[in-house]
This record gives C-alpha cells, structure tokens and sequence, in this order.
C-alpha cells in the first residue's frame, strides 16, 4: 500500500510540474514566442503585414519560375551537372511528373499562403479604423495587387490536366486559366484605383497587360501596356538576401546546380557576342570532368533580386501588339530594347524574330513557359511530347483535402 502511495504520489507531482510548466510558456502577457492574430489588425501593424507578403511573393517566386525554367526548353536536368541529384526535377524536365512531387507540392503551399496572406490583407484594412489615410491605400494597393499576382501565376504556371491550365482557392472548386486570369485582372484593377504614384500605376498597368496578352484578349492588353511600364523605370523584382536566398542561385546557379541552361543560349553569344549583355550565362564542366555545360549568371549571388516585370518586357509586349495588329513601329520598339543592352538594332521584325527576342531578353524568368505554350500553334514552340505536362500539376496535396478536385 506505501508503494501504491508514493507512486500515485509521484505521478500527481509529475502532472503538476507539467502543468506549472504549461502556465509557464503560455500564460505570458504579452505572449512571447508568438504573434497573436487579432493584434495584427490594427493600424501599427499594417507595414508589418505589408512585408509578411512581399517576403512570401519572394519566396514563391523564385521557387516557382526555377521549376518553369525547367518544365520550359529554358533548362535541362542531366545528373552530370554538378549538385544535380533530386529526381522530383528530373521529372519537370521530362513534363513527367507525378502528383506527389514533392518539389512542385511545396511550392504550390507557398503559392496559396501568398493569395492568403494578400487577401488577408486587404481584409484587415477593412476592419481597421485608421488615422493615417495613405497607410490604408498603401495596404489596399499592396493586397490587391499581390492578390492579382498570385491569381496570375496560378493561371499561367498551374494545371489540373497536363493541357488544363488553372488553380484553386480555398478548397473550392478547380478555376481554368482564363477565369483566373480575369480574377487577377480584378485585382489588378482595384490595386489601380488605391495609388497615385506614377511608378506603381505603371507596374500595375504591366501586369494587366500582361494577364490580358496571355488570356489572348490583345485589345484589351495593348490599353494596358500603353499605359504601362517606361524607359528608365526600375524593374519590379522579388528581394532576397542570405537568410531568404535565391533559388536560382540556389538549385541552377552557382549555389548549386540542378538545372543547366539550354545550349541555343550559348549560340546566341557566339552569332553576337553582344548579346551577352543580356543572356547571361557562365560556362561549367560536368561531373565526368570533360562535358561542358553552361548555367544561369543572371542571378551571381545569394542576394540577387528576381525581376517580375520590366519596362523591357513591356515594350516587348507593345512590339508584339502592334505586330499583330499590322504597325510598323513594332520594330522601333524592339530596337529599344536591344539598345538598352547596347546591342545592334535589327533591320526587320516579325513574329518569329519577336519570339526570339523574348527568349534572350526574358531568359531565366519562368515567361518562356507560358511563350511556348501560346505561341505554339502558329510556330510549334512546345518541345515536349502532346500527352507530357505543359503545366506544373496541382499535387496531391491539394487533391486529398479538396473534395472539389478528382
């Protein structure tokens, strides 16, 4: 019985070391170790919020154009390459991959937490009484506008089928590509109607340009670009730094090099070697110490910022335009670019040298994948077999908790 006694003894003391514990690490006012939800709503908070999406858009960003470089003819995967070995990007390359890539998982998680965390946003404001009318503006401008991006890249980089393009929110059910890129557009919209600055109406306006380009609505696309980024205009880009690295430098640059870059960018530089002002590439030797191979330098360090939009694509954007619609100054506008790099202007222009154009100026970018599959029918840009995947596939993942989606 004093056995039984000193047992039943220790355990109640045990529990109440436990549970003096428990008080210890939560009932802390405030909280220590964690950011309660509801004090996040509040107008102090606000900028912080603004960073938490700006940080996540350059998370997803970079992850997710390193796997259309890769899905695209921009990337090859060869275990020869020095740091290749995940076999889930193997699978990109091929356009065989299968709905439990881990890889193509993660970065579809991160997707959704950025279209979360902007739509969040934009919730919040509404429910803030704020003192300081530019900081709500900023906020709405902010939410909307990464709330049209994050609806842009699950229309132009995500697929329920390999040929069926689109994404979905919240559980709900699966959204084709055109509808979300008329989604994105809304937001793009409203993100116009909350700022005044010129520079940031001028993003704005690119990115409708370019939701309505690739949607194929090309009226509406050239409204947009004509009012849409400038000469001279900083590049609107993903920010990185040690801590929260580049994924191109990464998994296909010097950090590590999973993904190699495709030979035709090496031939670019040989007919003009001007051109490597703007296909920036460094040449590396295989792991047989004999094959050469050749990689991304666009992004050199740990730190690089990934551009999203640029005033150079815009313009190219309005040369493509203005080529379908018949207008000799398509080729003023290419010459633009090119001499932005201060590379020769071409004689002539039509569609197939305007894709070529593209390809060098956007390379390494994650645009190339979307260029091949819209341009394809016309001049037979896809690279991969009919029946491979032309989209990164919504995982199963997603699959298993949304009874929305086969």
């Amino acid at each position: 019985m004093k056995i039984k006694a000193i047992t039943l003894l220790l355990l109640l003391l045990l529990v109440a070391i436990w549970s003096s514990c428990e008080d210890y690490a939560t009932n802390v006012d405030p909280l220590i170790d964690r950011v309660e939800d509801e004090l996040l709503t509040s107008e102090s908070q606000v900028p912080f919020v603004i960073n938490g999406v700006k940080t996540r858009f350059a998370a997803i960003q970079d992850q997710l154009m390193v796997m259309a470089c890769l899905l695209s003819d921009e990337f090859f995967f060869d275990g020869n390459l020095p740091g290749a070995s995940w076999p889930q990007y193997s699978e990109i390359d091929l356009g065989e991959i299968t709905l439990d890539n881990a890889s193509v998982g993660n970065m579809s998680l991160l997707l959704g937490e950025l279209r979360f965390y902007a739509d969040d946003l934009v919730r919040r404001v509404g429910e803030i009484t704020f003192t300081n009318d530019d900081l709500k503006e900023s906020a709405l401008f902010e939410g909307n506008l990464y709330g049209g991006i994050a609806r842009y890249l699950y229309a132009a980089y995500l697929g329920l089928n390999p040929s069926e393009g689109g994404g979905v929110i919240d559980n709900g059910p699966f959204i084709p590509s055109n509808e979300m890129y008329a989604l994105a557009i809304e937001k793009f919209k409203a993100a116009l109607t909350h700022s005044s600055d010129a520079y940031q109406l001028r993003i704005a306006n690119s990115l409708l340009a370019r939701s309505y380009l690739f949607k194929g609505d090309f009226a509406n696309a050239l409204t947009y670009a004509q009012n849409g980024m400038a000469a001279g205009d900083e590049p609107f880009q993903g920010l990185h730094n040690i801590e929260a690295n580049n994924y191109f430098w990464q998994q296909a640059g010097a950090g590590r090099t999973q993904g190699g870059a495709d030979a035709r960018f090496h031939e670019y530089i040989v007919t003009d070697p001007k051109e490597a002002n703007r296909v920036l590439i460094e040449e590396i030797t295989g792991n047989d110490g004999t094959t050469i191979y050749y990689r991304q330098a666009k992004y050199p360090v740990e730190e690089s910022p990934v551009t999203f939009i640029s005033w150079q694509e815009n313009e190219l954007m309005l040369a493509e335009l203005e080529l379908r619609a018949g207008n000799a100054n398509a080729l003023n506008r290419v010459n633009n670019v090119r001499a932005s790099h201060t590379i020769d202007p071409l004689a002539a222009v039509d569609m197939r040298a305007l894709i070529v154009e593209r390809d060098k100026e956007l390379c390494f970018t994650g645009v190339r994948l979307a260029d091949q599959r819209r341009f394809n029918s016309d001049y037979q840009t896809w690279h991969l077999a009919s029946d491979k995947w032309q989209f990164l596939p919504i995982t199963d993942n997603e699959r298993n908790i949304n009874p929305n989606i086969p």
